[in-house]
């Protein structure tokens, strides 16, 4: 967070982030930073910590090799339903960084992917008590609805929504699940799944139809 809001490399990921309408509240509220692309600041830092590479290996933060996990990219914390930080998401905002647009922390002792759902630890409370719950496909979308009111909002790791998130959910009490997942077909075949997954438990399911071309986040933009 110090990087992204602190440091030469940081004001370019900050005007990235500027230019798709994220503003500083909304950086601020929900900690976004920057994994910077030299690596020996992690290692520098962690060093100083009193942590040694083997458990940074195992919570996901180096690879094997001694490289950092998360480089030159965007980072997104990953909550558990208690707030406790378990791992990160991380977005490419220059074309030049390899690899997918997104990452996210492999499996470790504390982050398994199939058991978190994004958001959960702001919205866990009002899905409770509303017995509703809206599902959304990427962090982003997720978080963007929460600011704007809409904190009974969750997402899953991508389309990785599974039935231990819709577990999850229905021990919270859900009777309604709205799901307002992308309009392309992977966000569609997401759609069906889920659903299926919440009508097998009588959970009465409501599917908000998205533009092929658009997802939450940018429809609440325009």
């Amino acid at each position: 967070h110090f990087t992204l809001l602190h440091t030469d490399e940081g004001h370019h990921a900050l005007k990235y982030l500027y230019d798709r309408g994220i503003d500083l509240e909304f950086i601020q509220l929900f900690s976004i930073g920057l994994a910077p692309k030299e690596g020996r600041i992690l290692n520098g830092v962690m060093k100083e910590k009193g942590f040694a590479p083997p458990l940074l290996v195992e919570a996901g933060l180096l690879k094997k090799q001694g490289y950092p996990f998360f480089s030159d990219r965007i980072t997104f914390p990953i909550l558990d339903a208690a707030g406790h930080l378990v791992g990160f998401s991380a977005r490419k905002y220059k074309e030049s960084t390899e690899g997918p647009k997104y990452i996210n922390t492999p499996d470790t002792p504390l982050f398994k992917k199939s058991h978190i759902l994004y958001g959960l630890n702001y919205s866990r409370q009002r899905i409770a008590k509303e017995k509703k719950v809206l599902i959304v496909e990427g962090q982003i979308d997720a978080l963007r609805l929460i600011q704007s009111g809409l904190n009974f909002t969750v997402a899953g790791q991508g389309t990785a929504f599974t039935e231990e998130g819709a577990k999850q959910l229905m021990q919270l009490g859900v009777a309604h699940a709205y799901l307002a997942l992308d309009g392309d077909n992977a966000g569609q075949q997401a759609t069906i799944k889920i659903g299926h997954f919440f009508q097998k438990e009588g959970v009465e399911v409501t599917v908000i139809e998205m533009p092929s071309d658009a997802d939450p986040d940018s429809l609440l933009k325009d």
